[in-house]
């Protein structure tokens, strides 16, 4: 038996908090352990030199003490019948445990809505010394009149019914609000971002006008003689995509020759090729047309890159383009159904893809315009639309706050110094090793050894292995990519 392998994986009730779990430490026998796993994660530096040592490679643990905390918390609040809730939320909380129900919840869904009703509707001496940061815009973007808005992240592994917590959540502010209209910790339009259309038609199930085929009675959330109530509400979801302005278009023309709307600045990296087209979030002009709008004044060219031959490969263009205005936005985001409602909740599902980018000053040496930049470009610009739009939100209408769902609410990729970390807005952590243990997901497998020689793994880093293989296929617009061989 290898030192991560186990008798018995499966340690607890997928309907009861974990009372047990397995302490697993590279060279050392497993060691199972009363109580409840510590929240928390292993940070490698991402700067840091790759390393033979398996402790440097798989970075050291750092606890999640606001997460801990707050379980803490949620368990002396829940015991003592959840005090100072309201009316509505006590009938809620009751209803989801009730015994004998048909589809009982289980306790990582609880425990998520309960942690963010907590955190609303907690008693303050409960709540003391919990501090969930803001999610803060940069000063240039506060010099436009946009605020720091709050955020809450349930960490959720993959299985465990996320989409059921967001219509638990939906349901108490809807219900609430609809009760109490003056009370601002309630919102009665919840707007859902979600990164694809597969997604988005799943979703759909969010929406309580559809009565009994609704999330809401299929999975016995919400009870009958309250569903009239709930309809009065809105629950609108939606893609990210959304978000971004678009051209305003009169009588037919391009914004951009009519110059209508609200001038926007943008810069791009375009590449040259054989037509013109867009293809996976990257555009592709061919040279006359690049000449052409150049000519025309709808493009300047501020980088270039050719190849061996002189000929150009890529540009880094600037143009200007004239979009929507403010009411026209909020207007197509949210619907005019919605009227000038304010006070919005935020469900962003996936949210992993929503955070701020600050890119750091690249370092002597480093500075590439095209390189890595243009292939994390499309990364860059789903994570940039997403909280772009929800700034402006906030900023027109109001957000009360927001819930993120992931299972991996990290910052990712090249985002200065908070790269592989954690968001630090997250209240409540089930993670994968804690459903596998309460039997709410299989066991992964997982790939153990690398036959190729290589200093480091492949499966260490899967995309970095894969990365050096892509090779552009199909037609000069790229295509998609393939891989010009096969793993060893």
């Amino acid at each position: 038996m290898s030192s991560y392998e186990v008798p018995d994986p499966i340690l607890s009730s997928p309907y009861e908090e974990p009372a047990a779990y397995w302490y697993l430490e590279e060279g050392k026998e497993p060691g199972l352990r009363p109580g409840r796993r510590p929240a928390g994660y292993f940070y490698r530096d991402p700067k840091a030199p790759m390393s033979d040592n398996e402790h440097e490679t798989r970075g050291r643990w750092t606890d999640l003490e606001l997460v801990n905390l707050i379980r803490q918390r949620l368990r002396e609040w829940r015991a003592q019948g959840w005090p100072v809730v309201t009316r509505t939320t006590l009938e809620l909380l009751t209803y989801w445990r009730r015994e004998g129900r048909q589809h009982r919840l289980f306790y990582a869904q609880i425990e998520a809505a309960e942690t963010v009703i907590f955190l609303i509707e907690g008693r303050a001496d409960f709540l003391q010394g919990i501090e969930v940061p803001l999610d803060e815009p940069s000063d240039e973007r506060k010099a436009e009149g946009y605020r720091a808005f709050r955020r809450y992240a349930c960490k959720m592994a993959t299985g465990t019914g996320k989409t059921t917590v967001m219509a638990m959540l939906a349901a108490w502010s809807i219900l609430n609000k609809v009760n109490d209209r003056s009370d601002a910790r309630f919102s009665d339009v919840v707007l859902v971002v979600c990164p694809n259309v597969t997604i988005r038609n799943r979703l759909q199930e969010l929406d309580p006008t559809r009565g009994e085929a609704s999330l809401y009675r299929t999975r016995d959330l919400v009870p009958r003689h309250l569903m009239s109530d709930l309809t009065r509400g809105r629950v609108l979801v939606t893609n990210w995509h959304v978000f971004e302005p678009q051209a305003v278009q009169t009588g037919g023309e391009s914004a951009r020759v009519v110059k209508a709307g609200v001038p926007v600045r943008t810069r791009e990296t375009v590449t040259i090729g054989a037509r013109t087209a867009t293809a996976r979030g990257k555009r592709y002009l061919t040279l006359e047309d690049l000449n052409r709008q150049v000519a025309a004044g709808l493009l300047t060219v501020i980088g270039e890159e050719r190849d061996g031959r002189g000929n150009l490969r890529r540009v880094r263009v600037e143009s200007v383009k004239y979009v929507e205005s403010d009411t026209a936005w909020i207007n197509r985001v949210l619907g005019r159904e919605v009227g000038g409602k304010q006070n919005i909740l935020v469900f962003n599902d996936e949210a992993h893809h929503a955070y701020r980018i600050r890119r750091p000053e690249p370092e002597e040496g480093e500075e590439d315009l095209f390189g890595e930049e243009e292939e994390s470009e499309e990364f860059f610009k789903e994570a940039t639309v997403w909280i772009d739009g929800l700034d402006r939100i906030h900023k027109l209408r109001g957000l009360n706050f927001c819930v993120d769902f992931s299972a991996t609410p990290y910052f990712l990729g090249r985002v200065g110094q908070e790269s592989n970390r954690i968001f630090p807005w997250v209240a409540s952590d089930f993670g994968l090793t804690d459903a596998i243990e309460s039997g709410l997901v299989k066991i992964p497998q997982l790939a153990v050894r690398d036959t190729t020689g290589a200093e480091i793994p492949g499966y260490f880093n899967i995309w970095r292995w894969i990365l050096p293989k892509l090779t552009p296929a199909g037609s000069a617009a790229g295509g998609r990519r393939t891989l010009n061989q096969r793993p060893s």
